[in-house]
C-alpha cells in the first residue's frame, strides 16, 4: 500500500539471506528488470548505494547493516517505461532531453533526487504518483539564462516554482518528440526515442536499507 501523509513508511526488517544487494542505480534497475521479467525472485533488494540509498538518508553500515536489527524494509513504486515500443523499468527517474541548454526537457521522477540534484522536491518513492517536470514542450520554454540559473538551483530544489516549468503529479504520461530525444533511466543513458510513455506501478518492489 502506498504511503499516506503522516503514516510511517515500511518497517524494521533485515534482508533475507541470499537476497540481492545493489550498490548503484544500475545494479538496482538490473535486479528490478529481472524480477519484472520473471527471471528473478520476488524477494526484497538491499540497497547500500545509489540515489534511493541517498533518499532514505544514506545509512552507514553497508551489507552488515542490511542483515542486522538496524535494517528497514519499505515498498517502492516503479516506473514502467515504453520507448519506441521497447519496454523498460526505472526506479528513480526518467529524463528525456538532447541538451540542458535548448530544446525540450522532460523529467519523470519517482523520488526527489537524481544524483546531487533535487529535481522533484515533493516526490516520495512510494506516494503512488509520478512527479513530472517539463519545459519547452507545449508551453513556454526556459531561456538560456534561466536554464543556467535553474541548473545552479537544482542542488537545493529551488528551481521551482517557475512559470516556464510545468509540474504535475500523474499516474501516467505520454510524449511524441519532433526529433529523436536522448533517454536517461536512473542516470544511465539508453539511446534515443521519438515516442515515450511512462506509468507508475505502485508498490512494485521492496527495498531494505
Amino acid at each position: 500500500m502506498t504511503i499516506r501523509r503522516g503514516e510511517p513508511w515500511g518497517k524494521p526488517a533485515p534482508l533475507p539471506p541470499g537476497a540481492p544487494i545493489a550498490s548503484t542505480n544500475s545494479e538496482l534497475r538490473k535486479e528490478i528488470t529481472a524480477q519484472r521479467a520473471g527471471f528473478g525472485g520476488s524477494e526484497q533488494i538491499g540497497v547500500i548505494g545509489g540515489d534511493l540509498w541517498h533518499v532514505v538518508g544514506a545509512p552507514v553500515g553497508g551489507t552488515r547493516r542490511l542483515h542486522s536489527d538496524q535494517a528497514h524494509s519499505a515498498p517502492i513504486d516503479l516506473i514502467r517505461v515504453t520507448a519506441d515500443g521497447d519496454h523498460l523499468w526505472a526506479c528513480v527517474g526518467v529524463i528525456a532531453r538532447n541538451s540542458w541548454w535548448r530544446g525540450p526537457v522532460v523529467a519523470v521522477m519517482n523520488a526527489d533526487l537524481a544524483d546531487t540534484w533535487r529535481v522533484a522536491p515533493a516526490a516520495h518513492p512510494n506516494d503512488g504518483r509520478l512527479h513530472v517536470l517539463e519545459t519547452g514542450l507545449n508551453g513556454p520554454s526556459l531561456s538560456l539564462r534561466e536554464r543556467m540559473l535553474a541548473r545552479r538551483r537544482l542542488r537545493l530544489g529551488t528551481h521551482i516554482p517557475h512559470p516556464a516549468i510545468s509540474v504535475r503529479r500523474v499516474a501516467d504520461a505520454g510524449y511524441r518528440f519532433e526529433r529523436p530525444t536522448t533517454l536517461w533511466l536512473d542516470g544511465e543513458r539508453l539511446g534515443r526515442c521519438r515516442e515515450l510513455s511512462v506509468a507508475v506501478v505502485p508498490d512494485g518492489a521492496e527495498i531494505v536499507f
